[in-house]
């Protein structure tokens, strides 16, 4: 709890390193934030800054090299019911019909949804 409130998001030192065959590629670097009970907040760069990856890394699709994501004083680091994404290009199963895609959802998110 800080002078502003309960703080159900903090970014600690969030930092992401890709390797690839030229070598290590830092996708971000010692990120910290403090998202407060009912803040709005805007994740705001050029193409290629690392947004993206510091959003996947708060849905815990992604680790993080180092530093580490907390939601609701626990740590992230797999996906969870209590994180949604939608993802910039459409990912619906192209085998399933759009319903089926939807159950499917709603099956994985488990009851009380």
């Amino acid at each position: 709890m800080t002078p502003l409130g309960r703080v159900p998001l903090e970014l600690t030192g969030l930092t992401k390193t890709f390797h690839t065959p030229a070598g290590p590629v830092a996708a971000v670097e010692n990120v910290n934030a403090l998202v407060h009970d009912a803040e709005f907040v805007c994740v705001l760069g050029h193409s290629g800054c690392g947004k993206s990856t510091v959003l996947s890394i708060i849905a815990g699709l992604q680790q993080a090299t180092l530093g580490g994501v907390i939601i609701d004083g626990r740590e992230v680091t797999t996906p969870g019911s209590d994180r949604a994404v939608v993802f910039q290009s459409p990912c619906l199963l192209p085998w399933l019909t759009a319903r089926q895609n939807v159950a499917l959802a709603m099956k994985h998110a488990g009851p009380g949804l």
